[in-house]
Parts: structure tokens; sequence; C-alpha cells
């Protein structure tokens, strides 16, 4: 039963994920943060068992897409949160904020991507290398405070995310 609610919950939390980000209306991606908890709140209590190998495959892409595609609306949001915070301190911005970092979005995907499949074969150290190749493949562009700090929030908050959802996922059997 509860492997059944763990994965209707994924379903919607990669659709609401996707839709957040088509729309661009990040917001709606906050919901998602509960679904990797909910799932590490079962397995803490021992409710989720094995069942059908099927259903665990299942289980394992959806939480995958999650991860993969959760983060990008749930970064989108932390930076317009620091956007609106800035702009009520008015700070003016360097450059506008469409031209810092073009192209973190894609580069946002295969991070998380990468990070959750490193977790999921058992080597947690190439997340290392993971960053160290964004960072030397961003360094020529974090020339300004804002550039360098949407790299630290995005790196960080899309790691986080990243790492609670294959937290999730390997601890779920």
């Amino acid at each position: 039963m509860w492997w059944d609610v763990a994965l209707i919950a994924i379903g919607a939390g990669v659709v609401l994920a996707i839709l957040a980000a088509a729309l661009e209306r990040h917001a709606l991606a906050l919901p998602v943060i509960l679904v990797p908890l909910g799932v590490l709140a079962l397995r803490a209590s021992g409710s989720l068992q094995p069942v059908e190998p099927w259903f665990v495959v299942l289980f394992t892409v959806g939480l995958v897409a999650l991860a993969t595609a959760g983060g990008g609306p749930l970064v989108a949001f932390m930076f317009g949160v620091i956007t609106l915070r800035e702009k009520k301190r008015g700070r003016k911005q360097e450059k506008p904020e469409r031209e810092v970092l073009r192209g973190g979005a894609p580069i946002g995907y295969l991070e998380r991507f990468g990070l959750v499949g490193a977790v999921m074969i058992g080597q947690p150290a190439a997340i290392a290398i993971i960053v160290a190749v964004k960072g030397l493949g961003r360094f020529t562009e974090l020339d300004t405070a804002a550039a360098r700090e949407r790299f630290i929030v995005g790196t960080l908050g899309s790691l986080i995310w990243a790492a609670l959802c294959a937290t999730a996922l390997t601890g779920a059997w």
C-alpha cells in the first residue's frame, strides 16, 4: 500500500516540477520538496519493503526523474527570492538576470542526474568531479559578484536537492 502512495506522489512531483519549469511558475514546485521527505519518513518507519521488481524500477526511475527535473524550478525559486530581496534593499544588479551564467538549466539537469547516478552506483566521490568540472567550466564567467552568488546558490541548491532524492532512493530498500 505505501509503495502505491510513494509511487503516486513521485509521479505527481515529477509532473508538478515539469509544469513549474514550463510555465515559469517556480513556486508551484515547492510542494515537491515533500515527496523525498515523505519517502524518507516511510523508509525510517520500515513501511517501504521491496515488492515486485517492476515496481522498484518505476520507483527508481521516478525518483531519478524527480531529482533531475525538480531541482530546476526549486533553484529558480531561490533565485527569485534572492532577486526580490536585493530589489527591496535597493541594490542595483550588475547585469540583467538573464545574462548571468546562461545555460545553467541544462547544466543543472546534468549535475543532478550525475549526482544521483554516482550515489546509485556507490561512487559518491564522483560528486567532487562533477562540481570540479562545473567550476572549471564556469571559471571565466565568475568575474562579478552576481555571477559568483548565482553559481554558489545554484550549485548548492541543486546538489542538496539531488542528494535528498538520492538518499530517499538508495535508502528505500
